[in-house]
């Protein structure tokens, strides 16, 4: 036996670390992603997932071969690395595969004691045993990926530098894609002065390569220097014009400076390149997070009438729906992205289960929160007690609510919450408000359990407790439409006092002027105060945006009463196939003698 033999690799997992510098200097670098300039840095590290295979380095010189004969003690050696990683004992087998790199000097023994290390955990370890692979075989391209990596992940960006000078000067054809992806070696812990300071020198050697003036960019944005990031990708522009990738990259730091800037440059992109999807997404993007809306959805429009199925376009418009409560189009489009990308779309699924929520489809809801998956799984689950309570399914309630994690003050408060909405589907209104206030004896300055008892209280008819819990709520969240809206409600149709109710909905309309629930509580104030043509613009309003039953009841009384009965039947009708049982619906029908 030879210690080639000894040396040869085992399946091993979890080798994900070295293999995006691997890509970097391996032809794996096709696809270029551009960095984002939000929050605390301007790129992030490329996530890889899998099984990953290590890096395999096979054009070892004969003469860097070890010559020492296999003795019992190293055989003994050779075979405590192996089955202690086989058992599991991955310290063991890191420590023993590095003591017989120490006592052979053979690259491939060193090579595999960095696997070994790197896969235990024992990153410091892997540094020296990657760096005897290099002492052992000086030209080794893999044993200097994963000391690169390994240093870059350290944070000892000076030390990485030569290693990154040997991989270039070994393949100079791949110098372009390197610096395409550089950015992709720093986290947001990486320290960066000094990833800035090493890009300067290793890009000043290429001053007429393109990607060389990306990395600069990059490394500059990530200093926050966004004025001279800016003019490194003028200076890739002017080389490479109508280049989508620093286009779409500078339009993001113009973004951070001006966002009308940003948008106009993107606009004259796209009349030099009226064919690119790419920049027309972006075009988009960037009028949603102005909050243009209406033109965000015509630059998707025009992004599918050239290409029906463009993921980004579908789920953009798809958004931008829901966002402006157009459930039929959002349920549409972006049910039809989910059918072109199955893959990496919980997001989706939740939106399509909240949409089916609204229109009072729960056994359809109940389908898209189940599928939900990644970080949008928490938030389905926090959703399934109230759809199983709907569907009458109590039992099913409450295990959905015990099995969710209680080991925060918030998520102690959303059991509770949840726990009372189960008896609020249930119609017991007094059990609700009494495991509410027990949740408020615990925690009494939660603005959310005081805001779910004051809409409990009210369903129980206990008025004045309602009142005081709303009031205390705009004391606790003074700028909170939502709070200025519901007591403002529950004065006007709770009491007498109409010009206080005034008061706060016209607070609240003003820090919400398009919220549908707001228009609808502004209408019916109108309404009470006699003025119908006005209330009826208002509920129009709000019913095209919310189709609710109880919009939809104070739409209909408003019309009934201005004598357009035709349209008021109309409305009770589409609102009786949401919901049949509504109360608020059932009580106007037979109180104005609809139908």
């Amino acid at each position: 036996m030879t210690l080639l033999d000894c040396a040869m690799l085992v399946p091993f997992r979890h080798y994900a670390l070295c293999l995006l510098i691997s890509s970097l200097f391996l032809g794996g670098c096709a696809s270029v992603p551009v960095a984002s300039t939000s929050g605390v840095t301007a790129s992030e590290p490329a996530e890889v997932t899998g099984d990953a295979e290590p890096v395999r380095d096979e054009s070892f010189a004969p003469e860097t071969l070890s010559r020492l004969p296999l003795s019992n003690d190293l055989l003994l050696r050779f075979l405590v690395a192996d089955i202690a990683l086989q058992r599991g004992r991955t310290a063991l087998s890191a420590q023993t595969w590095y003591d017989l790199a120490n006592r052979t000097h053979d690259p491939r023994v060193a090579r595999r004691a960095t696997e070994v290390a790197v896969g235990a955990g024992q990153l410091g370890l892997a540094q020296e045993t990657a760096q005897q692979w290099i002492t052992a075989a000086p030209n080794s391209v893999g044993a200097r990926q994963i000391l690169l990596t390994l240093l870059i992940r350290a944070d000892r960006i000076e030390e990485a530098r030569p290693h990154i000078e040997a991989l270039l000067a070994a393949k100079p054809e791949d110098a372009a894609a390197f610096f395409m992806q550089m950015h992709l070696l720093w986290d947001k812990s990486s320290d960066r002065k000094a990833a800035w300071m090493l890009t300067d020198e290793l890009t000043q050697k290429y001053p007429q390569l393109p990607e060389a003036r990306f990395a600069r960019a990059v490394a500059l944005a990530n200093q926050e220097r966004f004025n001279d990031a800016i003019a490194e990708l003028d200076r890739a522009l002017a080389a490479r014009p109508n280049w989508e990738v620093v286009i779409q990259y500078k339009a993001q730091l113009l973004s951070n400076q001006s966002p009308a800037g940003s948008i106009e440059f993107l606009q004259k992109a796209i009349k030099d390149n009226p064919m690119s999807f790419s920049l027309r997404n972006s075009l988009a993007r960037e009028l949603v997070a102005a909050q243009r809306l209406p033109e965000a959805n015509q630059v998707y429009q025009e992004v599918l009438n050239l290409q029906a199925s463009n993921l980004d376009a579908l789920i953009g418009t798809g958004l931008i729906a829901l966002q402006q409560r157009d459930l039929d189009t959002a349920y549409r489009n972006l049910s039809a992205a989910i059918t072109q990308n199955p893959r990496n779309v919980d997001n989706l699924r939740y939106y399509l289960g909240q949409i089916a929520e609204e229109r009072y489809r729960f056994d359809e809801a109940l389908k898209w929160y189940s599928q939900v998956g990644g970080e949008f799984a928490l938030p389905a689950k926090k959703r399934l007690p109230r759809v199983f309570a709907r569907l009458g399914r109590m039992e099913e309630a409450r295990k959905a609510i015990t099995a969710l994690p209680a080991d925060t003050e918030q998520a102690r408060i959303e059991h509770i919450q949840m726990e009372a909405q189960l008896w609020r589907e249930a119609r017991d209104y007094k059990k609700g408000v009494d495991i509410l206030s027990k949740g408020i004896t615990t925690y009494p300055q939660s603005a959310d359990l005081i805001y779910d008892r004051a809409l409990m209280a009210d369903m129980q008819g206990n008025y004045a407790l309602a009142e005081s819990d709303l009031r205390k709520y705009v004391q606790l969240l003074p700028a909170n439409a939502q709070g200025m809206n519901a007591l403002g409600y529950t004065l006007l149709t709770r009491t007498a006092k109409l010009a206080e109710a005034e008061k706060w909905l016209e607070q609240a309309i003003a820090l919400e002027p398009d919220s549908p629930v707001i228009l609808d509580s502004l209408g019916w104030l109108r309404y009470k105060q006699g003025k119908l043509p006005e209330a009826q613009e208002l509920l129009k309003r709000a019913h095209a945006k919310l189709s609710e039953p109880d919009v939809a009841a104070h739409l209909a009384e408003v019309l009934w009463q201005l004598g357009d009965k035709v349209e008021a039947k109309k409305v009770v009708d589409a609102a009786l196939l949401i919901d049949a049982k509504n109360e608020t619906l059932t009580e106007t029908i037979s109180r104005l003698g609809i139908r």
